[in-house]
């Protein structure tokens, strides 16, 4: 009897003991439900600069002429434009934050001091704040995380919708696609012209035009093509995307050794140009580099794309 009072008083106290600590946390007074947004939507327009300090690393993405572009080593690259939006649209997202404490203690134990807590700052206009948020540690409820804004005292718990934008890194951001973002579908091309000088196999060259329907082999129209095939491989190489953006301000045309021109219903065309870049060579393998005639990048590709843009015709054949 007495040791199951003496289990029983020492559990009370540990109970005691927790509540004291949470209490040296959380301001129990103060705690209470809102619903509000970090940013109100009529600022997006405003924003030209947003900064993500995070574990990966910090990126900076710039807006200009309605683009975002995210600066790097003296660089600007090109930006997946959605996952910008869907930033500002969680930031603006009503949703409802408990209210948790105001002690500048209670920062550093849920992760929001300045050594611990990542960042995401949204500026417009002359580098004008339009929000200032810390992002801390994770919640003991579901998906929940701290969140404070950087010039105030209070501290909120909420569902986290932030940080997949700031854990990644900046590769998060970059749009690796050769077609870049302008929509292009295999349905609107008419005609596609491919060149190519393989390193260990016979060049060849073909043209592939839109006939109805279907497809033909210019000089050998009567030979039968299975559609299907055909604008698969369009697929691949609207939706082709490069490993990373190389280093390299150019490809010299003398190491070109492949070439896909893709021309659309509505007038215009885009060509990727393919080769070795020069001092990009490792001893496993060369790197590749392509250029778009729609961008001034270098983009770095992988031999597995490679061979899947650089198809015979025959493989093409019904």
């Amino acid at each position: 009897m007495y040791k199951k009072r003496l289990a029983v008083l020492a559990a009370l106290t540990a109970a005691l003991a927790a509540v004291y600590i949470l209490t040296l946390v959380f301001d129990p007074a103060r705690r209470a439900d809102a619903a509000f947004a970090w940013l109100q939507p009529r600022q997006h327009e405003l924003a030209d600069r947003i900064e993500i300090a995070g574990p990966a690393g910090d990126s900076v993405l710039i807006r200009r002429n309605n683009t975002w572009l995210v600066a790097a080593a003296g660089n600007e690259y090109p930006v997946r434009q959605q996952r910008v939006q869907e930033l500002l649209a969680a930031l603006s997202r009503r949703d409802i934050y408990t209210l948790r404490s105001t002690s500048l203690q209670a920062r550093e134990r849920l992760g929001l001091s300045a050594g611990t807590a990542s960042r995401i700052q949204v500026r417009g206009g002359a580098g004008l704040p339009l929000v200032d948020l810390l992002i801390g540690a994770s919640g003991a409820v579901g998906r929940e995380i701290y969140l404070a804004r950087a010039d105030e005292r209070e501290i909120y718990s909420g569902e986290d919708r932030f940080t997949r934008f700031t854990d990644t890194g900046t590769d998060f951001w970059l749009d690796f696609r050769l077609s870049g973002s302008a929509p292009r579908t295999a349905a609107m091309v008419q005609q596609a012209e491919v060149n190519a000088t393989p390193a260990n196999a016979p060049p060849f060259a073909y043209t592939l035009r839109r006939s109805g329907t279907n497809w033909v082999l210019h000089g050998n129209e009567t030979t039968e093509l299975a559609a299907i095939r055909v604008e698969d491989w369009l697929r691949t190489v609207l939706e082709a995307e490069a490993s990373h953006f190389a280093t390299a301000q150019a490809l010299p045309p003398a190491a070109i050794t492949g070439s896909i021109t893709l021309h659309f219903g509505d007038g215009t065309h885009r060509t990727i140009q393919t080769g070795t870049l020069e001092g990009g060579s490792t001893d496993s393998e060369p790197t590749i580099g392509a250029v778009v005639s729609t961008s001034p990048l270098v983009y770095a590709l992988s031999p597995r794309t490679i061979n899947r843009l650089f198809r015979e015709s025959s493989e093409f054949i019904r």
